[in-house]
């Protein structure tokens, strides 16, 4: 996998070790509203993810940003917060979520997380639209998958206009689906209250669908993808482990096309928690 670019690994390099110095002062951190106190990621995490994180450029300096399991989130999610609370200052400047997935993605990676996706995958090959930087392709390339990874705006995009980890043709969604029914289709965070995601699944003719990315009425997609979604597919498995940021609710998903088999089969996509 490639790195980041220069400027950036210097200043994510710096901020791990300032916030590591903050831990070593603070044993944890409390923010108004929330009954449990925030403690760094690396201490919420499975060791083979810590192992992972430590070479993984995104997730540097995030093992030491501040971390919850929500009590009233699904099993195995850990969600992450972008600042430290006013009362800790001096506390370093942190890097904000907007910026870290302008360079990487908006989905967080984990070993647990590309491990599930490449046993989901079965050595089937993916076609993911939409691919930004092409950071999850080269993960999953370094895994010796065969990813195709498109987006329509290869080139200041808004979104993802920094660095390229992985080579991304300029095609547009639906375009790409159509052209590659053999293929499973990859939806990482289609853009909110667009019709993107929902034009890319109906043009999509082959069977398999993995979605990462927020729930209904969240940041990702419409009301009308998650309606075609309930309707034509069907939840295969999903991801053990979800590192999201906090607010979010997004998870990772293999649908295959179909109802399934008896009530309850279809999923609208990652689960909601209820409240925090």
């Amino acid at each position: 996998m490639s790195a980041a670019p220069p400027a950036a690994s210097r200043r994510l390099a710096a901020l791990a070790q300032e916030l590591m110095a903050f831990w070593d002062e603070h044993e944890y951190a409390v923010f108004p509203g929330w009954p449990l106190p925030f403690r760094p990621l690396e201490e919420l995490l499975p060791q083979r993810d810590v192992d992972f994180a430590l070479r993984n450029p995104q997730m540097v300096p995030l093992l030491w940003y501040p971390a919850i399991r929500p009590p009233t989130a699904p099993e195995g999610v850990v969600e992450v917060l972008d600042h430290l609370p006013g009362w800790a200052a001096p506390a370093p400047s942190m890097l904000r979520r907007q910026y870290l997935s302008r360079i990487y993605s908006w989905a967080l990676a984990s070993r647990t997380a590309v491990d599930w996706a490449v046993r989901s995958l079965d050595g089937r090959k993916l076609v993911e639209v939409g691919a930004g930087t092409g950071y999850w392709t080269s993960l999953l390339a370094d895994r010796g998958l065969d990813v195709l990874a498109t987006d329509q705006h290869v080139h200041r995009n808004g979104y993802a206009d920094m660095f390229r980890f992985a080579a991304v043709q300029p095609l547009d969604a639906p375009t790409a689906a159509a052209r590659h029914p053999d293929r499973v289709l990859g939806l990482w965070w289609p853009p909110r209250d667009d019709p993107m995601a929902v034009d890319t699944l109906r043009a999509y003719r082959g069977e398999h669908l993995l979605y990462v990315g927020d729930a209904r009425g969240g940041q990702c997609a419409d009301a009308a993808f998650f309606d075609e979604l309930e309707s034509g597919w069907h939840p295969v498995s999903s991801c053990p482990l979800t590192l999201r940021w906090l607010g979010n609710s997004d998870g990772a998903t293999l649908y295959r096309r179909g109802r399934g088999l008896g009530a309850g089969a279809v999923d609208a996509g990652p689960a909601r928690p209820t409240g925090r």
